[in-house]
């Protein structure tokens, strides 16, 4: 399995760089789709996360390319358009001599990945014809878009005095990473597809069933501001100390909720995503002082 990584690693590396030598080319003359499906162009699930305590997570999949589970590049560049299976598609403008599909249809160049187990690599190219007109949805070159993007979880910020019945103030970093906006595009087979990604709330989960719900990124608390209410976006207070919660901390966790928009090809779309941060915060009882 290593071995087979490395080598498709170099493999894409070559293809990214256009070092790749084009073999003799071939003509397949085959039928509609030489066995395969012609409508399917499949995108590999992922998320982008941050270090640490934070972690990504995906409401509709991010997109990319893969072969054999291993990313490739989506665009072959010379090449044409990955398949979403296992080969590059460029249109051919007019078919070979003796069409014998009497001039309907749509002819690519395939230039395919080989069994990679068995030292193979992308083959020559291939002559192709196909029923209809290939390429990938709109919606699925937006998930390509969302591919080249990073949506980072919170930068979550709690400022708090660490007593009872005090004040929590929680925000994150106001940044296109983690807030938004930040657009992409991608294109194939002549489709454009641009989409924008924004923050529309997060959900702080408190570690004591209590939640709070913002729709903005919150403040970061100032000094001498310890005793007053966040003025966005703030927990009231807790109630009890931590002592009791493993390590003695309350654990939070904030989930960022992302809304992608995406427009092509005369159409529109939305995908929902989320990102995931944690953090720990003691908490402990006011202590009276007697005079």
């Amino acid at each position: 399995m290593l071995a087979r990584l490395v080598q498709v690693t170099v493999l894409v590396a070559a293809l990214v760089a256009g070092t790749l030598a084009a073999p003799a080319l071939a003509d397949d003359g085959g039928g509609a789709c030489s066995g395969w499906d012609c409508g399917s162009w499949g995108d590999q699930p992922g998320a982008s996360g941050g270090t640490g305590s934070s972690t990504g997570g995906g409401g509709g999949g991010d997109g990319g390319c893969n072969w054999l589970g291993m990313p490739v590049p989506c665009d072959g560049g010379s090449l044409g358009w990955y398949d979403g299976k296992s080969c590059y598609l460029k249109p051919v403008a007019e078919g070979p001599a003796g069409d014998s599909h009497g001039g309907t249809g749509f002819w690519y160049w395939a230039t395919c990945f080989t069994g990679v187990v068995l030292g193979g690599g992308l083959g020559a190219p291939v002559l192709r014809w196909y029923p209809t007109a290939q390429g990938p949805s709109p919606e699925e070159l937006a998930r390509r878009a969302l591919a080249t993007i990073t949506l980072k979880p919170p930068t979550m910020g709690v400022d708090t005095a660490g007593l009872v019945f005090t004040p929590v103030w929680l925000w994150t970093a106001k940044t296109p990473n983690t807030w938004g906006p930040i657009s992409a595009s991608a294109s194939a087979a002549g489709l454009t597809v641009t989409i924008t990604a924004r923050a529309s709330q997060i959900v702080w989960q408190m570690g004591n069933g209590d939640s709070v719900t913002c729709t903005n990124p919150g403040t970061a608390q100032k000094a001498g501001e310890a005793d007053r209410r966040s003025p966005t976006c703030g927990y009231d207070g807790y109630p009890q100390p931590s002592r009791t919660r493993p390590g003695g901390k309350y654990t939070i966790t904030a989930t960022t909720s992302w809304r992608v928009d995406w427009a092509g090809g005369g159409q529109t779309g939305v995908i929902d995503q989320t990102r995931v941060a944690t953090t720990t915060v003691a908490v402990k009882e006011a202590q009276v002082v007697n005079q």
